[in-house]
């Protein structure tokens, strides 16, 4: 990046460039590319400014996992993340100081690019967490926050940034937030949202909020330690039972879902087991579809990429049951959560 000269010819062979009258033009042409900051600015800031209406409302969305965090500025109008988004690395077993000091790395990066003055952060977390204080009470993750009020502690980390609100939310259900405001589910009144993998995660949503309570949904809105034939539901829907079945069927050892997907054209063990699947899906969905009043659902999850091989035995037994249920794999995947936080503030 340069500072040009309006009245003298500009010898800058491309990029954004500032000129004497502080009016913004592009030179086409490589080599303008240096990340030094003019007036205060970098690059990755002008592209904020230069993306977002102040007439419109914007939102940071945080997805909170076990080795990072994710944060990205997303327009609450058409869910369009603004820019790009923020990843800090910070593991989980690590000191509280160490990872509040990576959250606020992470948020006052976005914060100061974002342009104009972005104050609402919603973030997503994993369980158990007091989702309405902001305080996180699990023992298997972030041990070392336990406890803490995260809110005020970025707050008072982040005091160049005055007036900041923060909102919590479960990380499956920021994912169905996400989904059923700008994804899969967008216009649909009431969804259910699995996400399948390593385990399972879902979220209840109707009229754009997560339902945790009430006789419609399970305690707290999750699934996952359901009772469901032999054990559990995260043991009969999740990697763990994709990787135990076809082990079962054939005697060997597969990674996952997608190795099994592989195998379809040429493996009557890779068609059963999906079959199989699709079939189960559909008994444990179908009691909750109908107490929820919901005939949406949505799959995320590395599982949810084999839909297309499981659909129609899913579908067979909906239709069994006397059921029409829409099911749509996830659109915004790995973005889900991060818009899902954002939405909170719509």
């Amino acid at each position: 990046m340069k500072i040009c000269c309006a009245k003298n010819p500009c010898f800058c062979t491309g990029g954004w460039q500032i000129h004497q009258e502080k009016t913004l033009l592009w030179h086409g042409g490589v080599g303008c590319n240096d990340i030094m900051p003019i007036f205060g600015l970098g690059i990755r800031k002008l592209a904020h400014i230069i993306a977002m209406d102040t007439n419109k409302k914007y939102a940071v969305g945080v997805d909170i996992g076990g080795s990072h965090i994710t944060s990205a500025v997303v327009d609450l109008e058409n869910g369009q993340i603004v820019g790009e988004p923020a990843t800090t690395d910070v593991d989980h077993t690590s000191p509280a100081e160490v990872i509040f000091s990576a959250w606020t790395d992470n948020l006052r990066l976005l914060l100061s690019e974002a342009g104009h003055e972005v104050r609402q952060i919603g973030m997503a977390f994993p369980g158990p967490f007091d989702y309405d204080k902001g305080i996180s009470w699990m023992e298997h993750k972030f041990a070392a926050i336990h406890g803490i009020d995260i809110g005020q502690t970025l707050s008072a980390r982040l005091l160049d940034f005055p007036g900041l609100k923060f909102k919590f939310v479960n990380d499956a259900g920021a994912f169905a937030l996400g989904e059923s405001s700008f994804g899969a589910a967008k216009g649909t009144e009431r969804v259910i949202v699995l996400t399948l993998g390593t385990g399972v995660g879902s979220g209840f949503v109707a009229k754009g909020k997560v339902v945790r309570t009430g006789s419609s949904v399970p305690e707290g809105g999750e699934v996952w330690n359901l009772p469901f034939h032999e054990g559990i539901v995260d043991e009969a829907f999740s990697t763990r039972w994709v990787v135990g079945r076809y082990k079962e069927l054939t005697g060997h050892q597969v990674e996952g879902a997608k190795e099994v997907s592989m195998r379809i054209e040429f493996d009557e063990a890779a068609r059963q087991l999906f079959t199989e699947f699709g079939y189960r899906l559909a008994e444990f969905t179908i009691p909750w579809l109908q107490k929820f009043d919901s005939r949406t659902l949505v799959l995320g999850g590395n599982i949810s990429r084999s839909l297309p091989i499981f659909m129609q035995p899913l579908q067979r037994a909906y239709g069994q049951a006397g059921l029409t249920v829409e099911v749509k794999g996830s659109i915004l995947l790995d973005k889900a959560a991060m818009l899902g936080a954002a939405s909170l503030f719509i």
